[in-house]
């Protein structure tokens, strides 16, 4: 959720031609992996369990992806402050795979 928060607050600084683009993109995927997160929690079963937290480690990539693509649009922007996020995104999404492997780890091997 905090990970949610600074990625919001991160989309703000985007310039105002990325209000409906990038940044309602980046609002969106980061928004789905808690919620995804929660849902799954609520499962009937490890399966289904299983399925929310692949949904959630989707939308975190895809908010590393858009992060990733905005340091390059956008060098005026705080590099070091999209770093952190790209950072953050990545060791969240680490934390969930590696939940998804303990929960099954004969579906999950890479």
């Amino acid at each position: 959720m905090d990970y949610a928060v600074a990625v919001y607050q991160f989309a703000t600084s985007l310039p105002e031609q990325e209000k409906y683009n990038l940044a309602s993109q980046l609002r969106r995927a980061v928004t789905s992996a808690p919620l995804n997160i929660a849902e799954g929690c609520g499962a009937a079963t490890n399966t289904e369990f299983r399925r929310f937290l692949g949904f959630a480690y989707r939308s975190l990539k895809e908010v590393v992806t858009a992060l990733e693509l905005c340091e390059r649009l956008y060098p005026l922007l705080p590099q070091d402050r999209i770093h952190s996020l790209i950072e953050e995104g990545n060791q969240i999404s680490r934390m969930i795979y590696a939940l998804m492997q303990k929960i099954d780890p004969r579906n999950y091997l890479r």
